[in-house]
């Protein structure tokens, strides 16, 4: 395992669809997804060497994540820093709630894009492509135009205060 970091975009208040699956990636090429997953479970055999193994590979995840992460939105997960299976599940839970606020922040990301000088159109469509994929991710099953126009008059009112 490599100690150094990848160039993942640490996790902020808009960007989790994407630093998810660019941190799972991260994580099962440093062949802990297992444990973070908890798929890979804390071996409960009398056997020191393969506990602290499992132990060892668990405090590298939780580091990476922590690092992964910028500090305001590390209060997700205050109190578990040592628990990569409770770090990860609390951040999904809190990125992926299916609130008009979580939608109101992905609406607000993708309003926001902004071409970059040196950003090329592909790599600007891709970028409003993941936008929109977050912004899916996040409506409830049943929801309809019309629950989306009152949602959207909502945020249009809120952002002009």
């Amino acid at each position: 395992m490599s100690d150094s970091l990848p160039k993942i975009k640490p996790l902020g208040k808009a960007n989790f669809a994407e630093w998810q699956g660019e941190t799972r990636a991260w994580l099962m090429k440093q062949r802990m997804w297992g444990i973070v997953s908890g798929r890979e479970k804390r071996p409960e055999s009398s056997k020191l060497e393969e506990v602290e193994k499992w132990e060892s590979k668990a405090e590298q995840a939780a580091g990476d994540i922590f690092l992964l992460v910028e500090a305001s939105q590390r209060v997700h997960f205050r109190g578990y820093e040592t628990n990569p299976v409770e770090m990860w599940a609390r951040l999904e839970r809190h990125f992926m709630a299916k609130k008009p606020g979580a939608r109101f922040n992905a609406y607000d990301e993708l309003f926001s894009i902004q071409k970059a000088e040196d950003e090329s159109l592909v790599d600007l469509g891709t970028r409003v492509e993941n936008a929109i994929a977050q912004i899916k991710n996040l409506r409830p099953k049943d929801m309809t135009l019309e629950d989306l126009d009152k949602e959207l008059e909502a945020m249009a009112l809120i952002r002009a205060l």
